[in-house]
């Protein structure tokens, strides 16, 4: 066998590993899916699959306490190149949000604690800095990023809180009325693998988990109770 063949051979077994491993993730997947799925429906919770081209999930929307909430987690799948061929890029993404619960001007931001330190104020740096400290804050808020103007990182909670989470917000209090001793809890007890980023704006009450697709009945049931207690506190 000369080495032509045999680097033929070594490429089309690679190959074929990597589609079954492919293969037998996305069957697992489906299966935790379904699970996660009756499990939903036995609260209750209207739920539907989302098989669109390369993007699948779930979406469910339910009522809990009294408080009506809606959920998507969807894995989608896009096609790389790189220098020893074509791969995949895997992207996951979970948003819970509700209506009940909403900021009338400004917003309120919790998210991860950043190493690089404050926002910095885009009029005060002025030029190219600030143009590139804009665009950045653009990126991460979306089309929240017209509320930009104003958010600065507020001092409240506790130790354990400040040394996992960052607090901004353009009025203090509405960010202090928000964060009870009970989201606290919720937010510190929330595995650090993949932190929650809450956002409440003029639209509502929203929770982001990037680079996570949920599949465990508990986990979800972790974040919708965390999404109730920050309606609850907000209504309060």
């Amino acid at each position: 066998m000369n080495d032509l063949t045999l680097g033929i051979l070594i490429s089309v077994g690679t190959t074929l590993l990597i589609g079954g491993i492919f293969l037998l993730d996305r069957r697992a997947r489906a299966r935790r899916t379904a699970k996660l799925l009756a499990a939903a429906a036995e609260r209750g919770w209207e739920c539907t699959s989302i098989k669109e081209g390369r993007t699948s999930g779930y979406q469910i929307e339910g009522r809990t306490q009294g408080i009506a909430w809606s959920l998507e987690s969807t894995l989608t799948t896009s096609p790389t190149a790189s220098g020893s061929g074509a791969t995949s890029h895997q992207s996951r993404h979970t948003h819970w949000q509700s209506a009940s619960a909403a900021l009338a001007d400004g917003l309120i931001l919790i998210g991860p604690r950043s190493t690089a330190g404050p926002i910095p104020d885009t009029q005060a740096l002025g030029g190219l800095a600030g143009m590139v400290v804009q665009k950045a804050m653009e990126l991460m808020l979306g089309e929240d990023a017209a509320l930009f103007p104003g958010l600065r990182e507020v001092p409240l909670g506790s130790g354990e809180l400040r040394e996992r989470f960052m607090v901004w917000a353009q009025d203090e209090r509405a960010a202090r009325r928000l964060l009870t001793f009970t989201v606290e809890r919720a937010l510190t007890d929330w595995p650090s693998k993949i932190p929650p980023v809450v956002k409440m704006n003029p639209r509502g009450t929203q929770i982001d988990l990037q680079n996570a697709q949920l599949l465990d009945p508990a986990a979800l049931e972790q974040l919708v109770n965390l999404g109730i207690e920050l309606i609850q506190a907000w209504q309060s």
